[in-house]
């Protein structure tokens, strides 16, 4: 085991060997480093052989962190590097952004663990990319536009040591709002059920494995696809932090808000529909939402 301090001063703990948990029947592996890639389009520690690995009460968090020309993604990197629990390993996934992301990643060549810079299929593909490689107990999205609170991921460490949950649903912040709370018994009426899916999710590697990686055939809402299948399908078990365990701020993050009212119902319906769902809740949701929709509609009319 050795320990080395990263550019802010913080503790991070590598080993020479790369020691992957395999479960049975798992549904995609663990790697230890792209494949197809262009050599140039990738680094970090891994390649210098310093590799993170679990220990007892120190378990490692994997962060994954995507990327498409993102101006704040040194921001979000320091408030990576920044954390004070030490075993963390960062990996960053970039949709090919160009000369000047290039040029940040290399400068953090020596405290991120594994960075890839390709064109992809996608954000849900960068995601699925990072889920491949990290080798964490549980992992997360921290997206470039995000920031992580330097004392979440000690936070988030205590809840682990404490009871093996599937998945833990920090508090966040956006737009000076906090978010909190987890509904599970919710989602077969709604997606909107956890604070988020970045910043605050972190999943145990081994249970993400058993259910498989984001549908990328999903425009938008393939996170919210991969979390019906975590506790609907696979009836698995989570926790959610107090309202003051804030873990980060969401910043810009809201992909799917970008969408109309109408695509973002089809889209839903068809998500719960080939997981299966019965066919006259859909009904119910489909006429519940139009209605509810009409009348905001008719309320704004009303008092313009």
């Amino acid at each position: 085991m050795i320990k080395i301090k990263n550019k802010l001063g913080k503790t991070r703990i590598y080993f020479k060997q790369f020691k992957k948990n395999k479960i049975y029947k798992e549904k995609f592996s663990t790697i230890k480093f792209p494949t197809q890639i262009n050599k140039f389009n990738y680094g970090g520690l891994r390649l210098k052989n310093l590799f993170k690995n679990n220990i007892k009460n120190k378990p490692l968090i994997s962060i994954i962190m995507p990327n498409f020309k993102c101006k704040d993604l040194k921001t979000a990197i320091e408030s990576v590097l920044d954390q004070k629990y030490e075993n963390l390993e960062l990996i960053i996934i970039d949709g090919h952004s160009g000369p000047d992301t290039l040029k940040i990643l290399k400068f953090y060549e020596k405290d991120i663990d594994i960075w890839i810079s390709e064109k992809d299929n996608g954000m849900w593909d960068a995601w699925n990319k990072g889920y491949k490689l990290a080798n964490g107990k549980y992992v997360g999205i921290v997206d470039s536009s995000n920031i992580l609170y330097k004392d979440s991921m000690t936070i988030l460490s205590k809840y682990i040591n404490k009871k093996n949950y599937d998945f833990i649903c920090g508090t966040v912040k956006k737009d000076n709002k906090i978010y909190a709370g987890f509904r599970p018994h919710d989602i077969k009426r709604q997606f909107n059920i956890i604070p988020s899916s970045v910043v605050g999710f972190f999943i145990k590697l081994n249970s993400l494995k058993k259910v498989g990686l984001l549908n990328i055939k999903y425009k938008i809402q393939a996170d919210y696809d991969l979390l019906y299948r975590i506790i609907v399908i696979n009836k698995m078990v989570g926790k959610s932090t107090k309202s003051n365990e804030i873990f980060g701020d969401l910043g810009n993050s809201g992909f799917s808000s970008r969408h109309s009212f109408f695509y973002k119902l089809k889209n839903e319906i068809l998500i719960r529909y080939r997981n299966k769902q019965n066919i006259i809740s859909l009904f119910y949701i489909i006429s519940g939402r139009i209605i509810i929709k009409f009348l905001k509609v008719i309320m704004k009319i009303k008092f313009f």
